[in-house]
């Protein structure tokens, strides 16, 4: 009976993984179409960004760091210098919920995510869902502005 149930936890959990990875790879082939209308046009199709202007989302440590980060980042927008891969940028996001309304939509905004930590050079494996999102929303709901560096390394300190 032991072995049943050992024999029996192991299969579910096994399927579990693959259904994780087989969630996160629709949800970023969802992502691509909807990242292509919205996030492209700064941010390239390479994910390589503008030089000087717009960071890039291809081995970048907002994009395959802290996931929480990451949402509360595209959320709430941010405003000001900001150093990614080495590089220093000084522009502005605008909440992307803001810029384009259709990622208002929890379950859009994690697809664009998933397609972003998926593609290029970037290896996720654990998707972002709109419950996660919703949850970050949730959390932030009471931030008025859009984020700096000071604000984000208080939220977020380096671990």
């Amino acid at each position: 009976m032991k072995k049943l149930a050992l024999t029996l936890a192991i299969s579910i959990c096994a399927n579990l993984a693959v259904f994780a990875e087989d969630d996160i790879k629709a949800s970023a082939e969802r992502g691509k179409a909807v990242y292509m209308q919205t996030c492209m046009a700064c941010h390239q199709p390479t994910g390589l960004g503008i030089p000087g202007a717009f960071p890039p989302f291809d081995g970048s440590e907002y994009v395959q760091g802290d996931t929480k980060r990451l949402v509360a980042l595209v959320i709430k927008g941010y405003m000001g210098p900001i150093e990614v891969k080495g590089v220093k940028y000084n522009n502005i996001l605008i909440a992307v919920d803001t810029q384009f309304p259709m990622l208002k939509e929890n379950g859009k905004l994690a697809d664009v995510l998933n397609y972003i930590r998926t593609a290029w050079s970037n290896k996720a494996d654990k998707p972002v869902t709109p419950e996660f999102i919703e949850k970050v929303r949730e959390e932030f709901k009471g931030r008025t502005t859009p984020w700096n560096a000071e604000d984000l390394a208080k939220a977020f300190p380096a671990k």
